[in-house]
């Protein structure tokens, strides 16, 4: 059994993660994790101590300063190291990273930063290291009017707001559910103490901002207002579908 601890387990993705471990108690112990941690020594020290793989998905994405993203995402890194330092333990990282960490900004810099920064320590250490990179997510719950323009549509459209939409790029998507189980083999790969390569997640599928918004439009008018279920299917569709309908008592 592998002990695992997710830094920003109470956010989208660390939240999907840890109820997928949670699951499989006979292969996975979740040592929990709360934001403050990082405020209180002790308690972060006391959380790396017992972790045998950690997944660092703990990060800033925006600020209206943009040097304080970088600021704040490398120091999390240098707080998470330093308390497996004062432990003198190696757990295993997983670093979430995405494919904005070639943009010119703060949040691409401290991205790649950070992901040098522990793969210089893990080498030091003889522990194990993997960066993940991923692309656009979505699924059910994820923040509206954050990092998921999906999010924001599907709150919009079951709060009698209108979506807009300010760019129409082509996207690449990938459902939250999909990445968690490509997660788990990652987490046992690197639980093997060996420095890897990093991941780019391929995305499920690719789609024009205008589309999506045309196909969750679709979703309300023909099965929510209609309070008819849609057909489960592993399809963009059928993805959506179960997103929006997380969104319906969703309160911000």
């Amino acid at each position: 059994m592998l002990n695992i601890g997710i830094t920003g387990q109470s956010g989208f993705v660390g939240t999907h993660l840890f109820n997928r471990l949670a699951n499989l108690p006979a292969v996975y112990k979740c040592i929990p994790f709360e934001d403050c941690f990082f405020e209180d020594d002790q308690k972060l020290c006391n959380f790396v101590k017992q972790c045998d793989v950690i997944i660092h998905l703990a990060a800033m994405m925006r600020s209206p300063r943009e040097a304080v993203v970088y600021a704040t995402n490398i120091r999390l890194v240098n707080q998470l190291l330093a308390a497996c330092d004062y432990e003198t333990v190696a757990p295993a990282i997983l670093f979430a990273s995405s494919i904005q960490e070639n943009q010119e900004n703060e949040y691409g810099r401290s991205k790649i930063d950070g992901q040098n920064i522990i793969k210089e320590w893990a080498k030091e250490h003889n522990t194990g290291f993997l960066t993940m990179v991923f692309p656009n997510l979505f699924g059910p719950l994820a923040k509206p009017f954050s990092h998921s323009f999906i999010a924001t549509f599907c709150y919009k459209l079951t709060h009698n707001e209108t979506p807009e939409v300010i760019v129409d790029n082509e996207i690449q998507l990938k459902y939250i559910d999909n990445l968690v189980e490509e997660i788990l083999p990652l987490i046992d790969n690197v639980s093997k103490k060996e420095i890897l390569p990093s991941k780019l997640f391929v995305p499920d599928y690719v789609a024009k901002v205008t589309t999506v918004l045309f196909i969750l439009k679709s979703l309300k008018e023909n099965y929510l207002d209609k309070d008819i279920s849609y057909p489960k299917q592993k399809n963009l569709e059928s993805n959506l579908y179960d997103t929006i309908t997380s969104y319906i008592k969703y309160i911000i």
